[in-house]
């Protein structure tokens, strides 16, 4: 049934007929026309149930409801849900209502990027269209009105009003808006936001005839933040704050939503065997889960050793190195370092691999490019995994912890394998040295012509060993001496906005952003990490002890490494312009 047969209040409910509404009938009825879209401003859900038809399969759940109800009769609502709650759905769904629902509105989408923006916005009306054919009926779809590619999107409707995208660019000012949904809003920078996107909705609608404007009109100004949780060092969650705080002075206007996974299964919307799947998967972490899944902000905790600002704003690298980068893109003494972590038996192994770049003055530039879990497999088959990674980025050297479990891969590591893949021989790796004075002393009588010298490096920690190596990252990592990659939300927004994205399979979209989960999931451990003191000693705790820290072993083992070669190389630099001085 479409809008003109809606307004047919004559006509009999219990059956569908297209009939054309004449001027006359509509003013005939136009006080109680009036009265009904009054009442479905405020119940928009109900007006979809009036509209979509007696074979329309779609229901609202009972909380979809209340979000709709909710963003169409609050000014500013502020929206945290989970991955399969239809955030987006229901949120472009708000938008079009009030499309419909206020004659002549212009109203607008924008999020990270336009093409972004453009994608979500294109697959979200489309599929609100093919649900609910009334809605579709609403849009001018005439050649050369409503319009669409992969950065530019705009809907026109009968009424007058407009429904398009927005980019946080220079472009866009000066142009008019009246409303829009910010989403997700947790990839939106604060300044473009601020100054360029908030400022297109200072006008407000024109009523029809001759009535002007009502500032007080729910549509003019709205702004809709839709998101997954994120961190609460950042502008979304101040954001958030704000309109909270708000929401208690003027209930009127404001409004907080949201909801986690529980929620969600509790409506069916997402089955409760994978979420379980998801908390034994190898790469679960509980802080990202609670993010993802709980709608929880993650932040740092109280005397926190790292800080989370200064790691974000060095979160720069745009793609990991899965091998070494070819020759002529690269320093000559650019090397690479595989920092490993050893588990066994229900704990991952975890490999940094870190990119170093030497200065002529100063400490080396750092990358920590990439990210490896390898699930409690046999010592053996880490051992092979691991030296074709060595190969693979033609390494300098593999950090090692030599303590526990470490002993165990490292028996292997100095013996020689076959690839079970290729066949080939990977013959034994030799100890270079370590953290102890004996390091690499036991494993002499293993050395062969073949073996690959120097390629292991012993890390024993201690308490004077870990403050060392405690401190130096973090000096690291204040300085910027040290990158990390890109979190994955923006690393899959990034990814959308190309063809080869928008074509990968879900499992391969999940693959090509592991690498950016994972720094996550580091970031993550690090945060959890409190400082503590035993004399002159950095000890640092886990906070919530849920939380491993595996994956920051691995990364400080690499970080270690690199410390001990620029001390090396700064050595052999005095050295060599020592032998220059002459006395007479």
């Amino acid at each position: 049934m479409s809008l003109k047969a809606l307004l047919d209040l004559s006509s009999d409910r219990g059956s569908v007929v297209k009939e054309e509404v004449s001027e006359e009938r509509l003013r005939e009825n136009i006080d109680e026309i009036r009265s009904k879209i009054s009442f479905y401003r405020e119940y928009p859900d109900i007006f979809v149930d009036d509209i979509k038809g007696p074979e329309c399969g779609f229901s609202f759940r009972f909380t979809q409801r209340i979000f709709l109800r909710s963003i169409m009769r609050h000014r500013y609502v502020y929206c945290t849900f989970t991955r399969g709650f239809s955030k987006s759905f229901l949120a472009i769904m708000g938008l079009m209502l009030k499309a419909i629902l206020f004659p002549g509105s212009k109203v607008f989408v924008t999020t990270g990027g336009k093409e972004q923006a453009a994608l979500i916005t294109i697959s979200k009306v489309e599929e609100i269209c093919k649900l609910i054919p009334a809605l579709s009926k609403e849009i001018n779809w005439e050649r050369g009105k409503t319009t669409k590619s992969k950065d530019s999107v705009k809907y026109i409707f009968k009424n007058g009003s407009e429904l398009d995208i927005l980019a946080a660019r220079e472009s866009t000012r000066g142009q008019r808006r009246h409303g829009g949904v910010i989403e997700e809003v947790i990839l939106v920078e604060e300044t473009p936001l601020n100054e360029i996107i908030i400022p297109t909705t200072n006008v407000d609608r024109n009523l029809p005839g001759a009535w002007g404007t009502d500032p007080d009109e729910v549509v003019n100004q709205s702004q809709c933040y839709i998101t997954s949780a994120g961190w609460k060092n950042s502008f979304a969650y101040q954001k958030l704050i704000e309109i909270l705080i708000n929401s208690i002075i003027f209930p009127d206007k404001y409004m907080v939503l949201g909801g986690d996974y529980k929620l969600a299964i509790l409506e069916g919307a997402v089955k409760s065997d994978m979420v379980e799947e998801m908390k034994l998967n190898g790469t679960y972490n509980e802080s990202s889960f609670d993010r993802e899944y709980g709608s929880v902000w993650s932040g740092d905790v109280e005397n926190a050793y790292y800080s989370s600002d200064v790691f974000e704003k060095y979160r720069i690298i745009q793609r990991p190195e899965l091998e070494a980068a070819p020759a002529n893109r690269q320093n000559k003494s650019t090397y690479y370092v595989l920092g490993v972590d050893v588990g066994r038996r229900g704990c991952n192994s975890e490999i940094s691999v870190i990119k170093v770049n030497p200065q002529a003055q100063g400490d080396a530039l750092k990358g920590l490019v990439c990210l490896y879990s390898l699930n409690a497999e046999h010592f053996e088959e880490q051992a092979i995994y691991i030296k074709k990674l060595y190969y693979k980025y033609k390494a300098r050297c593999i950090p090692i912890d030599a303590n526990g479990l470490g002993v165990g891969l490292i028996d292997y590591m100095v013996k020689s394998q076959i690839d079970p893949e290729t066949g080939d021989i990977l013959p034994p790796f030799g100890v270079e040295g370590g953290t102890y004075e004996e390091a690499g002393q036991e494993y002499k009588k293993y050395r062969t012509d073949d073996m690959e010298k120097d390629a292991l490096y012993l890390i024993k920690a201690n308490a004077p060993i870990n403050t060392e190596a405690h401190a130096y990252v973090q000096a690291q990592i204040n300085s910027g001496k040290i990158k990390f990659l890109i979190d994955e939300q923006t690393a899959k927004a990034k990814l959308l906005e190309t063809k080869v994205g928008q074509n990968m399979s879900p499992d391969e979209r999940n693959e090509y952003l592991l690498p950016y989960q994972q720094t996550t999931i580091l970031k993550d451990q690090m945060m959890n990490l409190v400082e503590d003191n035993e004399g002159v000693n950095i000890i640092l705790k886990q906070s919530n002890k849920s939380i491993p820290k595996d994956k920051f072993s691995a990364f400080e083992y690499g970080m270690l490494y690199v410390k001990k070669e620029e001390e090396r190389r700064k050595k052999r630099r005095t050295t060599h312009l020592g032998s220059l001085i002459f006395f007479n």
